[in-house]
């Protein structure tokens, strides 16, 4: 991996924190290898991630005749935060440690008419129910992530203040493709120490590019947003209405519901429809071709997909899509649960804090 550009002790501190947290009883000398940096720097952060509770010694290495050197892994009860994605019909939250493990999930279910008030008093509960209030865990909360997954985003600053005014902890608002990026490298799904380029569909295609975990850049008149306005799930779906399978099939043209839609079309190109199947498969092709055309000026080599669609129909978009992507490309389905953007929501506030 290539060294570490001069940063703050506290960033210094957080990419250490970082590879603790990736090879689990890892030590100072692989951590320096790892990083690039020098010994000496590897272990005056120790101690201050040791003195905070962030890091804790697991060990000791094999001994290769002196001292055995000192294990390390991160503190699992020392930091946690709460993921939180906005879909048409629900809210899904997640809970989730440090070390990457799930604490608790609460599906809250959107309904049509409510009141704000009532709205906001079951989204308290939910919190309540992760833990966000109790007083045993509010010194290791970090704080929520935040995503949208609608079309059109509506009320989601006033959302973010409200949960933000519940919990008196900060709310930092993220891409899907960026939660759904920082998720599949949270569990280990991609290499590190080269970029990995993340395609999450839904309404539009989003992509984010990170390095280890971290976001690096944001492109084009909305950033995040792959430029290939037939493609995604809204334009899968009007293909789909125009072939005349809106019946055939049971889709509805709400676009606010448009998620759910492509995912009923997925799931009938899945289980043999050729006519859905055509229209999946062309959207794949379209989404491939203008990922291709990303790779090669940014040295990726490895592309994650996500989205609801995709993970219902993992063999069909891999199969549509590496046949019109450059040679040697890795493409992969990301397989968290319960979603990539939920699970990358939580690391975001984790990662913002670290």
């Amino acid at each position: 991996m290539p060294a570490l550009t001069a940063r703050s002790g506290a960033a210094t501190d957080a990419a250490i924190l970082d590879a603790i947290r990736r090879v689990p009883d890892t030590t100072r000398i692989a951590i320096a290898r790892e990083l690039g940096v020098t010994p000496a720097t590897v272990t005056n952060s120790v101690k201050r991630l040791l003195a905070d509770g962030l890091v804790v010694e697991s060990g000791r290495a094999r001994s290769t005749g002196g001292k055995p050197a000192s294990l390390l892994r991160v503190s699992t009860t020392s930091r946690w935060a709460i993921g939180c994605t906005v879909e048409s019909d629900r809210i899904a939250l997640v809970a989730m440690g440090i070390g990457g493990a799930l604490r608790g999930r609460v599906m809250m279910p959107l309904v049509a008419g409510e009141s704000p008030a009532r709205t906001g008093e079951r989204l308290e509960d939910a919190l309540a129910a992760l833990g966000a209030f109790d007083r045993s865990e509010r010194a290791a909360f970090q704080g929520v992530g935040l995503t949208d997954l609608r079309p059109r985003s509506e009320g989601i600053e006033e959302l973010a203040a409200h949960v933000e005014e519940l919990t008196d902890h900060p709310v930092v608002r993220g891409t899907a493709a960026v939660c759904a990026g920082l998720g599949s490298d949270w569990v280990g799904e991609q290499d590190g120490g080269e970029p990995c380029l993340t395609v999450h569909l839904g309404p539009t295609v989003g992509v984010a590019l990170l390095l280890d975990g971290r976001p690096l850049l944001p492109w084009g008149e909305s950033p995040g947003i792959l430029p290939v306005p037939e493609a995604g799930c809204t334009a899968d779906v009007e293909r789909a209405l125009a072939a005349g399978l809106g019946e055939h099939i049971d889709l509805d043209a709400v676009e606010e519901r448009v998620i759910t839609a492509h995912a009923r079309l997925t799931e009938a190109a899945a289980h043999g429809d050729a006519e859905a199947s055509a229209v999946v498969v062309a959207g794949a092709e379209r989404i491939a071709h203008a990922v291709g055309a990303l790779i090669e000026p940014l040295g990726v080599a490895q592309v994650v997909l996500s989205g609801t669609s995709v993970a219902m129909a993992p063999r069909l978009y891999l199969e549509a899509m590496t046949a019109h992507l450059p040679a040697g490309t890795r493409l992969r389905v990301s397989t968290v649960q319960p979603h990539p953007c939920a699970v990358g929501a939580a690391a975001l506030a984790l990662a913002r804090r670290g």
